[in-house]
């Protein structure tokens, strides 16, 4: 939502914000937002998270850090906590140069009463502004603030950085509870080189953004959402090293499924990484392999069946 549209829907009715890059959406994300809920409804505010069209460090470290997800995932989850508007800045120069003391100028203007933001919150130009800062700040303007201490998940420190790495080292299960669901991957259906329906695995390529993480490449069980059904079935991420391809793909073959599904968006949720990539000798031992991977993946489904419906 634009700045314009916060203020003509929202703003008269006070606002309390949250503010961060919010990639992933993981447990302590969650827990700042459902603070943010929790005011808004206690005080008659509206819930906003504001947060960047590009991430920060594009412009700050000249680095996109490999995202979670895109920022139209991150609105969508957004709401999935009761969140009424989520606003989109571009993190532009003239944002980054901002004075701490504008920045949050800026947001009182638009309307914010409060402001829910975590441990490690810093803004303004050179990251100069802190919780001490924000906090004598709201104290002289009369708004309220609430720190929210670190999340941790199995005593580590839940931020994206950290999901990252587990994704990247295949600890898919704790990336997992860093995320409290399912890491995901969402695109639409493109024509591949039809190689997995000659090994009698046909398979449905993900089209992805290049900025979007992927995991440690190898293959994973599955849960498949299009539409809305769901359905199960075994990813490969990688680049096919038996058959010599540069770029990484996702690939998914979907048990008990003969749609023909080109040019349809569908979300894979990873939830279970079974095995490394590696190549075969032949596209015979390839297939053998396959095999095995599907009855471990069958094996597997009747607890991931149940773990979700619980």
């Amino acid at each position: 939502m634009l700045e314009e549209e916060i203020l003509n829907k929202h703003s008269q009715t006070g606002l309390v914000l949250t503010i961060g890059n919010f990639d992933g959406v993981h447990l302590g994300h969650q827990k700042l937002l459902k603070r943010v809920k929790a005011l808004s409804l206690e005080y008659g505010w509206s819930s906003v998270a504001v947060t960047f069209q590009d991430h920060t460090s594009v412009l700050l470290r000249n680095k996109r850090p490999p995202m979670l997800m895109s920022v139209e995932e991150r609105c969508i989850y957004f709401g999935f906590f009761g969140i009424d508007a989520c606003l989109l800045l571009e993190f532009s120069t003239e944002l980054a140069q901002m004075t701490p003391e504008r920045f949050l100028d800026k947001l009182v203007n638009l309307g914010a009463k409060a402001l829910v933001v975590g441990h490690d919150f810093t803004f303004g130009a050179g990251g100069t502004g802190d919780i001490n800062f924000l906090q004598e700040y709201a104290e002289k303007k009369g708004i309220y603030v609430e720190v929210i201490p670190p999340v941790k998940y199995k005593e580590k420190i839940v931020c994206s950085s950290q999901i990252r790495g587990l994704l990247t080292e295949g600890k898919l299960a704790e990336a997992n509870g860093m995320l409290n669901r399912p890491f995901s991957l969402s695109g639409k259906v493109e024509e591949g080189d039809g190689r997995g329906r000659d090994l009698g695995f046909p398979t449905a390529n993900l089209s992805f953004p290049t900025y979007r993480l992927l995991p440690k490449f190898g293959v994973y069980l599955v849960r498949v959402l299009l539409g809305d059904e769901e359905y199960y079935g075994l990813a490969n991420v990688g680049c096919k090293p038996t058959f010599n391809r540069g770029d990484p793909l996702v690939e998914v073959y979907i048990y008990n499924f003969a749609e023909v599904i080109y040019g349809d968006s569908i979300i894979i949720e990873f939830l279970k990484f079974l095995r490394e990539e590696r190549k075969f000798s032949s596209p015979d031992k390839l297939k053998e392999q396959m095999r095995k991977d599907k009855r471990i993946g069958e094996q597997l489904l009747p607890y991931f069946k149940k773990k979700n419906v619980n």
